[in-house]
């Protein structure tokens, strides 16, 4: 009898490790700039020409301990940059412009090219933007904002070739698990570059907010030749994994969908663009997004106006959410996967109730911060990390059912999925700016209610029209098996070892 093999210490879950540096580094290039802004920019030359209100003039402002008021503003003063809150706006939402530019090519591209490449190179291109971004800076502030949009531009590709490769390396029943732990790391990068950027921007070498962007894309590099030298685009052409786990997992992806041929497919854009369930997923993929970047673009801000952190504070307290976030998303997905194995739950209601609980619990929280008084930071920490912490299940939502409904086509339809939610991208700091001009606690509660009814109806929406099935257009062997549960089109490992007894 022929033993399924295990998961730990093997080819595919390396993968997933190598992965999960990969989105650590690519988020770091990515959220660096939303710490680095806050000890760029000179509020204190804001103030005296009249692009914000001074603190004292701030009536929902909370009143800081004198101590803690003198190491904020002398870390203001440092600044260099008189931008205002639009302009700030412009920076943030640069990235977002490139991203979305790109999402579509990029899972075409690794369709064509292969994972391996897509993703190397764009993380290759991606570290040399960042090099060079304090000089983008220096030079001019539309500099600085081109540097960021085609940093968007070279990381669009990236998810979109993560969710290829895993279609052909993912078996069925460990599909939450080994994305849910190649995407954490999308966390774990704010995490690391959050304090990290606060210890940097005050004790730093070469100015301080200029060594943010020099170290991450050093790292930057260095994961780029671990990549390379890792990685293969399919089990088949892997030079290190066991005939055993490659039989395991060409043979349980062959059972979900059919024999395939060695030819891509083509890609039925018509059937993709009018699929109701396709839609469910862009809409959920649009609420989260904006619940994500909002919080990710805004947190130093929100620490700075409505808490008056100092930034090595500011920096440490801003990373435990993300923690939370981490942790969440590999409970919620191993949690996922075991309901499913035991058949306690179909697909669909497993992705139902991992949406209502993420965006509802993160809704929920986000609007009971607005209503937290001056004295309770420890409070509003607390709800801040049980919002964002608890958002990490949607990964056993959404993020996973584009490989129920469609895994042949998965790269191509997160292409989309993330162009549209690149608005969310894009929308978010902008909106952010234009709603808290001032900082002030009622401007931000605006922000968490428009926020918590974005995430509310992307929840909903995902609940009615969601399906747990691979489409019939998704099916590409010449059968057509109709909308045959994916649960139903899997072999349990019982019956795996059943089926290839010697």
């Amino acid at each position: 009898m022929k033993k399924v093999p295990g998961i730990c210490l093997s080819t595919r879950l390396n993968l997933a490790f190598v992965c999960f540096l990969g989105t650590i580094i690519v988020y770091a290039l990515r959220s660096n700039v939303s710490f680095a802004i806050v000890c760029m920019v000179n509020s204190t030359a804001l103030e005296l020409t009249g692009e914000s209100i001074p603190v004292e003039q701030k009536e929902s402002q909370c009143i800081r301990e004198t101590n803690l008021n003198q190491s904020f503003h002398e870390e203001k003063i440092e600044g260099e940059f008189a931008w205002g809150k639009p302009t700030q706006g412009h920076i943030l939402s640069a990235f977002f412009w490139g991203y979305m530019s790109s999402q579509i090519l990029g899972g075409y591209l690794a369709s064509i090219f292969g994972a391996r490449l897509v993703i190397g190179f764009a993380v290759l291109g991606s570290a040399v933007l960042t090099l060079i971004t304090p000089i983008a800076a220096n030079t001019h502030v539309w500099a600085f904002i081109a540097v960021r949009a085609l940093l968007g531009f070279f990381q669009a590709s990236t998810f979109p070739a993560m969710h290829t490769m895993w279609s052909v390396w993912s078996p069925p029943l460990e599909r939450s698990l080994l994305t849910g732990v190649s995407y954490a790391g999308a966390q774990i990068g704010n995490v690391l570059i959050m304090p990290m950027s606060g210890l940097l921007c005050k004790y730093g070498p070469m100015g301080g907010w200029p060594s943010i962007f020099y170290i991450s894309g050093i790292v930057a590099l260095i994961w780029c030749a671990l990549w390379f030298w890792f990685v293969s685009d399919t089990p088949q052409k892997h030079r290190r994994i066991s005939k055993r786990e490659k039989q395991y997992i060409t043979e349980s992806l062959n059972e979900e969908r059919g024999k395939q041929s060695d030819e891509a497919p083509p890609v039925p854009w018509t059937k993709i663009l009018t699929s109701l369930p396709i839609w469910a997923i862009f809409i959920g993929h649009f609420a989260g997004d904006w619940g994500a970047y909002m919080m990710a673009t805004s947190l130093p801000s929100f620490m700075n106006d409505v808490l008056g952190f100092d930034l090595t504070s500011m920096g440490f307290i801003s990373s435990i959410p993300y923690l939370a976030y981490f942790l969440m998303i590999n409970v919620g997905c191993f949690v996922a996967d075991t309901v499913q194995h035991k058949k306690l739950l179909s697909t669909l209601n497993t992705r139902r109730i991992a949406m209502i609980t993420a965006f509802g619990c993160q809704a929920i929280f986000l609007i009971l911060i607005g209503y937290c008084k001056c004295g309770q930071e420890i409070l509003v920490v607390l709800l801040i990390t049980l919002s964002i912490g608890l958002s990490g299940i949607q990964y056993a939502g959404f993020v996973v059912n584009y490989l129920d409904v469609a895994p042949t086509f998965a790269g191509p339809i997160l292409g989309i999925g993330n162009t549209i939610s690149c608005f969310a991208g894009i929308l978010s700091p902008l909106t952010m700016g234009w709603l808290t001009p001032n900082g002030t606690k009622e401007e931000w509660q605006t922000v968490f209610y428009l926020t918590g009814a974005i995430l509310i109806f992307g929840a909903a929406f995902f609940c009615i029209f969601a399906k747990g099935n691979i489409q019939p257009w998704a099916i590409t062997n010449g059968k057509n098996r109709g909308d045959i549960p994916a649960e139903d089109l899997l072999l349990s490992e019982k019956e795996f070892k059943k089926n290839n007894a010697a």
